[in-house]
């Protein structure tokens, strides 16, 4: 009887064997996860197209690879998570009747900090930014205003861990913000982000975080709600110059010699032109503030912020920062990198005046711009090249009155004003023996000859026979 029992007790156990094609089916969908996690890029890639084709025929498997995908999220392998997270987002976005506020939910049970080994938390910490950035991915997030809550208060909990996560968490948000609504951002958001929108000086991610709130949502964000929230109806006035400058010193410690302008301070410098309060911002916390610091990431900094002025300002203004610290500084740097092994940040501002001499549309600007640069000198010697690439883009007319200032400069050398980067010397007039003058000329004749030579400049046949002559 026993072994009848039993007899009959495999006949319900067993089934068939699967078929050969659905095993092989099985195999290659099992091992879309496994390539998710490569090392090689396009191999992920595909993986996570591959993956969301074969859901759309095979929806049993949806449930399953929601499990697997938001266990990726943490995978140990680094390069593995953004694909985990690229994967998610891409089947959210397929799947409109998945919830996000669910998945959420199960990302932060998943990667709940309270939850993981101790060794295991910083996976966690990655897991749950990943999580926030495939449900940002999906395209989804922004229509439903109770996710984006719960993402930006996941978010808010992880902005502590800096020493795994850096500036992460604060930059999502900041995507965020970019892509919601401004009804959303008032009725939903406001409340959440009081915390961080009120204490903009803490860290430059929340100074950044306040300036793209105060970007996107200026009818929300109004001076006297802004007084209310910060104590200020404006972020720049005199009371908080030395707490910006602080911050900035930290933002240019951050990129130290990365060829690169933190975004901060090009939304900083836009809301200084709104605030109608530049000289203030230019005077005391650049030119008084981070140019008063050794040479280095503080000066590197304000240089490229420079640059990335020119399309921004006015003439006054471009006359002001042209002649000031600023510029006399990077003619300085410009002549002491020249020696081997020092870093130089000249191709960087090459490429700024480039864009703007492009992007400019007004002579007069056009020229005020490569006459302040022309102007650069160090003891009588020219800093910029006469070969300067950046002159191929003038318009003709600019062109022609470039050519004229330097045969009246030729001519009547007194009259030239030069920015002399040396450090005892002043912007002051020309007053030179016989041999400054000779130097001079030479110079200037070396950047005519440099304006007829180059095929680049779109320049008539008078204005040649005018330099040749």
């Amino acid at each position: 009887e026993m072994w009848e029992h039993l007899f009959k007790m495999g006949e319900k156990m067993w089934k068939p064997p699967r078929p050969a094609a659905t095993l092989h089916q099985n195999r290659v969908f099992l091992d879309l996860f496994w390539d998710l996690a490569k090392p090689d890029q396009e191999t992920r890639l595909s993986a996570v197209e591959g993956l969301v084709q074969y859901l759309k025929s095979h929806n049993k498997e949806l449930e399953y690879s929601l499990t697997r995908l938001v266990n990726g999220l943490s995978h140990s392998r680094e390069t593995a998570r953004p694909a985990f997270s690229l994967a998610l987002g891409q089947v959210l976005g397929a799947f409109t009747d998945l919830s996000l506020v669910q998945t959420l939910d199960r990302i932060k049970d998943k990667h709940d900090l309270q939850k993981v080994k101790k060794k295991l938390q910083r996976n966690a910490m990655f897991g749950s930014l990943f999580g926030v950035l495939a449900l940002h991915q999906s395209g989804r997030l922004t229509q439903e205003p109770e996710a984006v809550l719960a993402c930006v208060q996941l978010l808010q909990t992880l902005t502590p861990h800096r020493q795994h996560l850096r500036d992460l968490p604060t930059k999502t948000m900041m995507d965020i913000l970019n892509q919601v609504s401004p009804g959303v951002f008032e009725q939903v958001l406001f409340s959440a982000l009081q915390s961080d929108l009120s204490t903009p000086f803490r860290t430059p991610e929340q100074l950044h975080l306040l300036l793209v709130a105060l970007q996107r949502f200026p009818q929300t964000l109004k001076p006297k709600k802004l007084k209310k929230l910060l104590g200020f109806s404006s972020i720049i006035h005199q009371d908080n110059v030395p707490r910006l400058t602080e911050l900035l010193k930290t933002v240019a410690n951050s990129v130290k010699k990365e060829q690169v302008l933190p975004p901060v301070m090009l939304d900083l410098l836009r809301l200084s032109l709104k605030e109608n309060s530049f000289h203030l911002f230019w005077t005391k916390v650049i030119s008084e503030g981070l140019l008063k610091e050794p040479p280095g990431p503080a000066h590197y900094l304000s240089f490229r912020l420079l640059g990335a002025a020119l399309p921004l300002l006015s003439e006054e203004q471009l006359k002001e920062v042209l002649s000031g610290d600023a510029m006399r500084l990077y003619g300085l740097h410009v002549f002491s990198s020249q020696k081997p092994g020092r870093f130089q940040l000249s191709p960087e501002m090459d490429v700024f005046v480039s864009d703007f001499l492009q992007g400019c549309e007004e002579e007069a600007l056009q020229l005020l711009v490569v006459q302040s640069f022309t102007c650069l000198c160090h003891q009588g010697c020219p800093v910029v090249s006469p070969s300067w690439r950046a002159l191929q883009h003038l318009r003709p007319d600019a062109l022609t009155a470039y050519v004229h200032w330097l045969r009246d400069a030729f001519l009547r050398p007194q009259s030239l004003t030069q920015l002399d980067v040396s450090p005892k010397n002043n912007v002051r007039p020309l007053r030179r023996r016989q041999g400054g003058v000779h130097r001079l000329r030479k110079w200037i004749g070396a950047r005519l000859v440099a304006v007829v030579d180059n095929q680049q400049l779109k320049k008539d046949e008078e204005l040649i026979a005018e330099v040749s002559r």
